[in-house]
């Protein structure tokens, strides 16, 4: 029989196994072939307020999706060759030599990634209008989809895919060629022994990571940067030590305490835990991460959505907002307002310079006195009372859509002089409609400064209703100059849920994929257990244990596997959430709730069908 036949029949025969692999594979192909081709429709693209974010979007969710997929072929395909060893081992004692050996069970793994390719890019094709429907949706888009293939999509998605498989084909045919095959027969036997307890290590693990929550907690003190820099390496560190070594000496604890020990099936459980955990703890930590990431990410993701609408009132003050100091422009604003029924609860103006140099605009502590009076901003006695006391420093005002103060700033340059910052506030002073960061001067200052720059006048408008003015914003487009910025409540709303619904729409689905690698990757783990301990499940059987007692057993030992990097997970995930919540000064609570459920649903999923899987090995059903 030739190697080809060999591959296929094997292929055939081994299909079931490679169920979740496949399925996996599948989805994200199909996944990768639409945020792909995201970049590349013609109907979003004409859309000019989004086609921006949709190809930064896109373009990151594909590098995320490519980096997915060399983990998780490059992990599975060790599995499924530690799965096979003894296969594998067989072919060496019917005396095929290595080379041979390596091609047969290469090509297979190449096979199967063909097969997912093609599925997942059919189904990427096939269900490629309701994924742009859905995200149409999620941005507010008031738009038809039409049926798209993209050629440079489903082109991407090839090569992108090919160059993965042929990397992990070479090696998987250089793994098993500079493998002894005979030796691969007792693979399933090998002697087990209690891990070593090493106590110094195990509780520099917890020091390791209370210190990493520290300097995350304090990111202040030490500079956001640095301070994420150092409490993610710590962290992961941290983490591999504490399954590596802390959780052996809990293992060990219960082993001794026999009450525990010999209560119902936990000697079975318990005893196969304490056996395997010094194997396995790489896959426990690496689990913990990417449980963390999970959640993490999508606390971000679904916090924003919540911030963001939240705030958007805050964020924009004004109804309407435009820059201009003809009196016939303003009076024609105000007359197409009248014409539409609604009533004006506030009218200012302000003047201000602007500094493009400096990317900032100047205005005077009278004129800050003013908008904050008039906005009845939180706090502004205080803000006011630093205002007055102004000399040749400034107020440094950022508006409160600013979600993270990632530098302490000291001073601000204007031109050729340098101004200390003696306040940084947080106040929404123009709003949206003037996006620059403003600083206040002393009214001395300010007649200075005019001297140089040019003066423009900001006129806002508050209505009694902000909502619906759709057609308004249309109508003041039509007789304002581009000059003049126009920005609305509505202009607002729009470009923030484009932004949001993309990005949380995309979020969700990368939160899906990375789930199911977390998922995948333990239960990978888990069934290579069950072909270990299938010999001793059959001799328990032999002595008297029930089929009860043995699912029991699974069900604790199998609990305990998925369990562990569950609550490391979510430690991390909540000490990163409020680190999150903090810089943007908002509580996450709600969000984080919600991504933690959504987890733990998902992931339980997860262990009910590896259960049944353990269970059906151990018991012979397959």
């Amino acid at each position: 029989m030739n190697s080809f036949k060999l591959t296929i029949m094997n292929f055939r025969r081994n299909l079931k196994a490679y169920g979740l692999y496949l399925m996996a594979m599948v989805f994200s192909v199909a996944t990768y072939y639409n945020f792909t081709s995201m970049r590349y429709n013609p109907q979003f693209l004409e859309v000019k307020n989004i086609s921006m974010y949709i190809e930064s979007t896109s373009m990151t969710a594909s590098i995320l999706m490519i980096l997915f997929l060399v983990f998780f072929i490059m992990y599975s395909s060790n599995f499924f060759l530690n799965y096979r060893k003894k296969e594998i081992g067989l072919y060496g004692l019917m005396g095929v030599d290595n080379y041979k050996v390596a091609f047969i069970f290469a090509l297979e793994g190449l096979l199967l990634g063909i097969m997912s390719l093609l599925i997942g890019l059919f189904l990427g094709l096939l269900f490629s209008k309701l994924f742009l429907m859905l995200l149409a949706r999620a941005a507010l888009l008031n738009m038809r989809i039409d049926f798209f293939i993209s050629k440079k999509a489903i082109l991407e998605t090839i090569i992108a895919y090919s160059i993965i498989l042929f990397i992990s084909f070479l090696k998987g045919y250089l793994e098993i060629i500079r493998t002894n095959l005979i030796d691969l027969m007792n693979t399933l036997r090998k002697a087990e022994e209690l891990p070593k307890v090493n106590y110094l290590k195990g509780f520099a693990s917890l020091v390791t990571i209370g210190i990493a929550y520290y300097i995350a907690v304090n990111y202040g003190s030490y500079g956001f940067a640095v301070a994420l820099f150092w409490s993610v390496i710590l962290v992961i560190l941290g983490t591999y030590w504490l399954f590596g070594s802390f959780m052996p000496m809990l293992v060990r604890l219960l082993v001794n305490r026999k009450k525990i020990l010999y209560r119902g099936t936990n000697i079975i459980s318990i005893s196969n835990i304490a056996f395997r955990i010094k194997d396995n703890y790489r896959t426990f930590a690496a689990v913990a991460v990417l449980i963390t990431v999970c959640i993490t990410s999508f606390g971000t993701v679904s916090s924003l959505k919540y911030f963001l609408a939240k705030n958007h009132r805050i964020e924009v003050p004004y109804t309407i907002s435009f820059i201009s100091s003809e009196q016939e422009e303003i009076e024609r604003v105000e007359e197409i307002i009248a014409d539409s029924n609604r009533s004006i609860e506030l009218r200012q103006q302000a003047d201000f310079l602007i500094v493009p140099q400096s990317g900032v605009v100047v205005v005077n502590s009278s004129t800050f006195e003013s908008l904050l009076t008039a906005l009845n901003v939180r706090d502004r006695g205080k803000i006011l009372a630093r205002a007055g006391q102004l000399e040749d420093g400034v107020i440094y005002v950022e508006r409160p859509g600013v979600l993270m103060d990632l530098v302490e700033r000291k001073e601000v340059e204007v031109g050729d002089k340098v101004y200390e910052i003696k306040l940084q506030a947080k106040v929404p002073l123009f709003g949206n409609g003037l996006p620059y960061t403003a600083i206040v001067v002393n009214d001395r200052e300010y007649e200075a400064l005019r001297l140089k720059y040019e003066e423009k006048q900001f006129n806002g408008i508050i209505l009694d209703n902000p909502e619906g003015i759709r057609d308004l914003t249309f109508r003041l487009a039509e007789v304002l100059t581009e000059e003049s910025g126009l920005y609305t409540y509505f202009m607002a709303g729009a470009m923030m849920y484009d932004l949001v619904g993309i990005v949380y729409f995309l979020g969700a689905f990368l939160f899906l994929v990375f789930v199911f690698a977390t998922g995948s990757i333990i239960y990978f783990k888990i069934l290579t257990e069950s072909f270990r301990d299938r010999a001793k499940f059959e001799i328990l059987k032999k002595i008297g244990t029930t089929e009860q007692e043995i699912h029991q057993s699974v069900s604790k030992q199998v609990g305990l596997f998925f369990a562990l990097p569950l609550v490391a997970g979510i430690i991390h995930s909540l000490v990163a959430i409020s680190v999150l919540s903090d810089l943007m000064n908002y509580s996450l609570i709600r969000p984080v709730i919600i991504s933690i459920v959504v987890f733990i649903i998902d992931y339980g999923l997860f262990y009910i069908f590896t259960r049944r899987k353990f269970v059906d090995v151990v018991v012979m059903k397959g």
